[in-house]
Formats: C-alpha cells, sequence, structure tokens
C-alpha cells in the first residue's frame, strides 16, 4: 500500500528534511540498462544507444552540446531539441516560458520539469507556474521526453517531459576553475572538486554568474541580476555488500537577486532603442532563494531486477515587487499596444508627465511575495526476463508527494512627479492572500514485449490528487478532487540496429489547480515516426497528433480583467505537427572535421469550437482559430569546425512569426512576435589537458526582434554581446 508524507508547516526546515530523508527507503524513479544507471536512477533514456532503441521520440542534450556555448540562457539550449518551443522575456534566459508539442510554453506549466528523476518545479501541482528552472552551468546533460514515454513521468504529460542532469563524483581527484567575462558587466564563476575515497564519492560545486544587465533605465538605475549556487553530491557503493547499492545525497542551496520587470515596451520604441526601460519600472526587483534534498537508493538484487528509491525536499521563497499597471486605470497591455489612444498614460509610464492623485493616474507596485514548499517519496522497480521466446520488461513505480504555495500580493500606490515615484500614505488591502496545498498518489506501471525485430510497450498512469485552497481574507476554503488513468501504447520496429520504426498513441494529462471549478486537462496524443544511426550520421522524423478534450489556460497576476490562478477552459483543440532532426561528422582533410546538426520543427494549431472567452490571450475565438504562442516554424543549425586544438562552432536559432492572440490569417492584423533568425559564434582552444580558452559573440547580427508582448509590452532578444572564457582543470 502506498504511504503518504504529509509535510507539517508548522516543522522546521531542518526538521522537515530530516523526516524526508529518514524514509529514503520508501521513494523512486525509473530504470535503465545497465547496473551503474539502474542504481545512479537519475537517467530518463540513458545513451545514445538507448536512445536509438526507445519506442518514441526523445532526445539528449550530451555535456559537449552544453560546452559549444557555455549557454546560461535554458531557451538557448533547448532549441537544439525539435518540438520544444521556448519564449523569452527577459534576454537572459532567467525565466523561460518551455512548452512542448503545442502544450502551452506560458511559464514552462504544462510539461514536467524533473532533475535527477525528481520533480524539480517548486510546486508542481498547487502552483506550476512558479518561474523556476536549475542554473544550467551546473548540469551536466539534459533529456526530453515526448509522446507515450511521458506518461510515466506526470503529472503533465501531454507534451512531455525534461529531465536535468546534475554531475556525479569523478572516479579520481579531479577539480575545475571556469572563468567568463563580457558585455554588459557579464560574469561567471564556477568551481567544483570532487574525488572518491574508497567506497566513498563527493562532488562540490559552487556558481556565481550575473550581469549589469543590457537595459538602460530612463534617469539611470541597476538592471541587472546576480544569481549563486552551491551544490555537493555524496555518494556510497559499498564493496562488501551481497548485492550492489548505491546511495546518493544532493544538496543545493541558491538564490538571485535581479532588478528584472514585467514592464516592457512600445514597438516604436523598442524599434529605436531596444535597450530603454521606463522610468515606471525603477522600484522593480526579483529576490529568490531556493534549498532542496534529494536521497537516492539503488539495490540491484541480480541482473533482472533492480529496485530504485528516492525521497525528496524542496523550499523556495520569492519576492517580486514589480509594476503591476494603473491602479484603477487602462491595463498596461493596452497602453503599451496603442499608445497614441492613451497618450496620458504612455507619458506617465516614462515619466515626462506627472501623474495626479486620481487613482486612474495612480501606478500599483505590488510586492507578490510566495514561498513553495515540496516534499515526496518515490519507489519504483524493473524486472526483466524472457517467457517463450519473448523478451519480457516490467516497470512499476509509485510516488507520494505533497506542494504548497503561499502568497501575500501587497499593493503600494505610487505617483510619477518630476520622473520619480513618490508613495502615497494609503493603506491597501493585498491584492491575493492565500494558500494553497495538494497531496498525489501518482503511479505507474509499463510492460515492454520484444521479440525480434519488434517490441511493444503498454503502459498505463494512474494520479489521484486532492486540493485544497485556503482564502486567508475570507476564512473561505475550497477543496477539489482529481482521479484519473491514463494509458499508452507504443509499437516499434527495428530490423537493424541502424534503423527504427515507431508508432505510439498515449491520453495526455494536466491537472487543474488546487480547488478548481474546471476539469484537468486531457488529450489524446498520437506520433508515427522513424530513426536511422550509423557511423556518421543520425536522423529522425516525427509526425505527432494531439487533439485536446479541454483546454485550460490559467490567468496570470499580469493578465487584465481576471484574477491571478483563474482558469480558463478553451474546449476542443487539435495540434498536428513535424519534427526533424539530422546530424552528422565528416573529415574535409586528413586534419579538418566537420560536424553539422539541424533540427526542425513545423506546428498546426486549431481551434475546433467558437467562443468567447475572458483570457486576455484567446479573445473572442472563431472556429479554425490558431493558438496564440506556438510559432509554425522553429528550427536550428549548427556547424562545428575542429582541428587539432582549435575548435570553431557556428549556430543559427530560427523562429517564425508568431501569434500573440488567438486567430487565423494574417498575422499582422493583430498582436504578434517577430520571426528571428539568430547568430552565435564560439571559437575554443585546447592549450593543453588542463586548460581551455574560448570566446564567444552571441547574436552577432545585433538583430533585435519582438520576442513577445507578455508580460506587459514589446520584449527584445539579448543585443550582440562578447564572452570570453577561460577553464582549467587540476
Amino acid at each position: 500500500m502506498p504511504i503518504m508524507i504529509k509535510t507539517n508547516p508548522l516543522l522546521p526546515s531542518a526538521r522537515r528534511l530530516l523526516v524526508v530523508a529518514t524514509t529514503v527507503l520508501l521513494g523512486a524513479n525509473c530504470a535503465l540498462a545497465d547496473t551503474e544507471r539502474r542504481l545512479e536512477e537519475v537517467l530518463v533514456i540513458g545513451s545514445a544507444t538507448d536512445l536509438q532503441s526507445t519506442a518514441g521520440s526523445a532526445a539528449i542534450i550530451d555535456a559537449e552540446a552544453l560546452e559549444r556555448h557555455d549557454y546560461v540562457d535554458l531557451g538557448k539550449v533547448l532549441s537544439e531539441v525539435p518540438g520544444v518551443y521556448v519564449r523569452g522575456e527577459d534576454g537572459y534566459g532567467l525565466r523561460p516560458n518551455i512548452g512542448i508539442r503545442g502544450a502551452a510554453a506560458e511559464r514552462s506549466q504544462k510539461i514536467t520539469l524533473m532533475k535527477d528523476g525528481v520533480l524539480i518545479t517548486p510546486a508542481p501541482y498547487s502552483a506550476p507556474a512558479a518561474y523556476y528552472v536549475p542554473n544550467v552551468a551546473r548540469i551536466s546533460s539534459i533529456e526530453v521526453v515526448k509522446g507515450p514515454a511521458s506518461t510515466q513521468y506526470g503529472p503533465h504529460t501531454v507534451g512531455g517531459a525534461i529531465n536535468f542532469i546534475t554531475s556525479q563524483p569523478p572516479e579520481a581527484r579531479q577539480s575545475r576553475l571556469d572563468i567568463s567575462a563580457g558585455s554588459d558587466g557579464y560574469h561567471k564563476l564556477q568551481l567544483s572538486h570532487g574525488d572518491s575515497l574508497g567506497d566513498f564519492g563527493f562532488l562540490v560545486d559552487v556558481l556565481d554568474y550575473g550581469a549589469d544587465g543590457f537595459k538602460e533605465l530612463d534617469g539611470g538605475g541597476d538592471t541587472g541580476f546576480s544569481r549563486q549556487d552551491v551544490g555537493l553530491k555524496l555518494t556510497y557503493a559499498p564493496s562488501g555488500s551481497r548485492f550492489e547499492q548505491l546511495v546518493t545525497l544532493s544538496l543545493e542551496m541558491g538564490d538571485e537577486e535581479a532588478d528584472e520587470t514585467y514592464l516592457g515596451l512600445t514597438d516604436r520604441d523598442l524599434v529605436q532603442n531596444p535597450r530603454r526601460r521606463y522610468r515606471a519600472s525603477r522600484l522593480d526587483r526579483f529576490e529568490s532563494e531556493h534549498q532542496s534534498l534529494i536521497v537516492n537508493y539503488g539495490l540491484s538484487l541480480s541482473d533482472s531486477l533492480s529496485i530504485n528509491a528516492k525521497a525528496y525536499q524542496t523550499e523556495f521563497e520569492r519576492s517580486w515587487n514589480k509594476l503591476d499597471g494603473f491602479e484603477q486605470g487602462a491595463p498596461l497591455q493596452d497602453v503599451l499596444n496603442a499608445p497614441q489612444n492613451y497618450a496620458l498614460e504612455y507619458f506617465i509610464l516614462t515619466g515626462e508627465l506627472d501623474g495626479t492623485t486620481d487613482p486612474s493616474q495612480l501606478l500599483d507596485v505590488t510586492n507578490n511575495d510566495r514561498s513553495y514548499e515540496t516534499s515526496g517519496v518515490q519507489l519504483g522497480a524493473n524486472y526483466a526476463f524472457s517467457l517463450e521466446g519473448v523478451d519480457v520488461e516490467v516497470k512499476a513505480g509509485v510516488r507520494a508527494h505533497h506542494d504548497e504555495v503561499s502568497r501575500l500580493h501587497s499593493p503600494i500606490s505610487y505617483q510619477m512627479v518630476g520622473g520619480e515615484l513618490q508613495a502615497l500614505n494609503v493603506t491597501r488591502l493585498p491584492k491575493t492572500d492565500n494558500r494553497a496545498q495538494t497531496d498525489a498518489i501518482a503511479s505507474y506501471a509499463s510492460v515492454q514485449l520484444s521479440r525480434g525485430p519488434w517490441a511493444t510497450v503498454l503502459g498505463v498512469r494512474h494520479e489521484d490528487i486532492d486540493g485544497e485552497v485556503l482564502n486567508r481574507a475570507t476564512g473561505l476554503v475550497r477543496d477539489s478532487n482529481q482521479s484519473v488513468v491514463t494509458p499508452s501504447l507504443s509499437v516499434s520496429w527495428s530490423p537493424s540496429d541502424n534503423f527504427t520504426a515507431f508508432v505510439g498513441v498515449h491520453e495526455g494529462f494536466s491537472p487543474a489547480g488546487p480547488g478548481a471549478a474546471s476539469s484537468p486537462e486531457e488529450s489524446l496524443n498520437a506520433e508515427v515516426g522513424i530513426r536511422w544511426m550509423a557511423d556518421a550520421l543520425r536522423a529522425e522524423a516525427v509526425a505527432f497528433y494531439s487533439d485536446y478534450e479541454n483546454l485550460i489556460a490559467r490567468c496570470r497576476v499580469s493578465d487584465a480583467n481576471c484574477q491571478p490562478g483563474e482558469e480558463f477552459n478553451g474546449g476542443e483543440v487539435e495540434i498536428t505537427g513535424v519534427e526533424m532532426m539530422i546530424a552528422g561528422e565528416w573529415s574535409l582533410f586528413s586534419d579538418i572535421q566537420l560536424a553539422l546538426n539541424a533540427t526542425y520543427t513545423y506546428t498546426d494549431t486549431a481551434f475546433q469550437t467558437s467562443f468567447l472567452s475572458g483570457y486576455n490571450a484567446w479573445g473572442l475565438v472563431r472556429q479554425n482559430d490558431e493558438l496564440p504562442y506556438v510559432p509554425e516554424h522553429i528550427g536550428r543549425i549548427t556547424a562545428t569546425l575542429t582541428r587539432d586544438a582549435f575548435t570553431l562552432d557556428a549556430s543559427v536559432r530560427m523562429q517564425s512569426k508568431m501569434r500573440e492572440v488567438a486567430g487565423q490569417g494574417r498575422l499582422e492584423d493583430a498582436l504578434y512576435a517577430d520571426g528571428f533568425s539568430i547568430l552565435d559564434v564560439s571559437g575554443s582552444y585546447q592549450a593543453n589537458d588542463q586548460l581551455k580558452l574560448q570566446l564567444t559573440v552571441n547574436n552577432v547580427t545585433d538583430e533585435s526582434p519582438i520576442v513577445s508582448h507578455r508580460p506587459f509590452g514589446a520584449r527584445p532578444e539579448q543585443p550582440r554581446s562578447f564572452i570570453g572564457r577561460v577553464v582549467y582543470e587540476f
């Protein structure tokens, strides 16, 4: 029987962590091919060989790919994977919006995010739109799973799952110093040290990076950010044990301070100066602290049977003091989209005109203070055997999970006077004062039957979710319960080690928020694809289809005319698309190697009914209208030249124009984001086994497209930047 662990919010943090750690033998994750990976249980796919035989679409971004440009922007990293859409907001990738196969990219709330195989979103059930991703510099590789295989990694299984893998302790003593400096005060300092001592191993990793910011605040002021992150990983593999075992303890602490804002620009102002920032955003500041603990236990009882357990605890606190709009005036989005109709409001935002104490001219600056807590335990097992000439592999697992979020949004009224914000001595009630929590029991089981070139995988997932929301201002409590069973089926045919064809279908699911009156999001998803791999060339083509029974959207604090967290039903929606990837390596001359990698995604979306929605990104929807924030075409081409110790890498990210409001016909007739092609170039020199020098130029041609009009106004791409890097290993 599954055991549910509920976190008592009155317990001190240290005691809660101890409670979770002592339940390690009850937690779990997925299982993999070889013994070491079965024990570590941090990988979803495994190796390139495992990827080739996977009965569905998946991708691995390995350490070599992460090293090419040493990106800290997760959106740029994930652009290497077809079927993944990322919309930026700040230019540095601090808060990316990630979607997969048309699943809403809004704050990455419709995909499952994991780190080392456990849920990483601060509250994946109670508040999935939490603006948190790990620092890419501390990630060794990334796995992306789409299609039926994602059924195993809920709760959000409509689009897919992403697993961030952290580095393991080295087998021998190893230290690494990584220093970068570049344009607009960019800096990155990372130091790691690890070793293995008998049965024990350890790795400590310290990261500090930030920038002064590329935006220029009217009248002067800070627009940069700073992030710090410390990680510790300990392992114990008893050599004298009868069975192979591995215990892993991972601790992580991090914080961020960013003078970042929701406020963008008018289209005209961005064209004239994409670096500009209005005076009304002077007080905007984001601060956060993050702590996590993961305890893993792996046990291999035989070559056929392995068991894995995990326990995890996460705490995340954030405070974002930011301009939310006019106290009782026009929505900021309307002002910035049509400044000619709101001249007074526009000049107040820029500080060119003083505002009066009339509520329609007062600026509302709200501190959105939130704290998140997550804890859980997982247990999984893998058993493989043969029966009458059929190879059978059985996977099963269960997860008991608890998460919660506490929100307190406190507004202050400001008057624009002489280009400065002056606070009014007026008491205002909190906009939001609530606490939401969710308890969930999730389980999955799958059976893979293989005979000759054929493999069939039958899977099923069950989620039982109890949610509760307490409105502390009114004392009103809303409860909800969601229970769903989602099956999956995939079939693959591999007549040789080089070729695999596969087809799959699964029911997708994304839970509604706790206390929500709406039904959870459900869909029928299908894919068909081929994968080919030879010594020097790899290729994959996949067609996908999603039939949503009820598409769900959530109101954000930046959305007008709705309450934060309110959910809207978009009814039936169909999404179709094609993903393609090709990669190869060739010798141009005896001493020059060329590597090419190209990906492309085509996506078509359509609402199946007509309706009027209070969600401003939908509005008046007609049948066959396209979804907002799903670009029709995205792609990336990367070329790498290597000669001896020198490497030159060039990468182009491409995206077509993108709707920002539901519609059909000409994009130019409504709100849309620009299409773009961004070129990044990096060159490196491996001086010896210890020293590496690297120079990177991002956005070589200094393009400045409008990548989004959300949250408020036009948002720019990061301008051209230069980064020098030195890596020393000892």
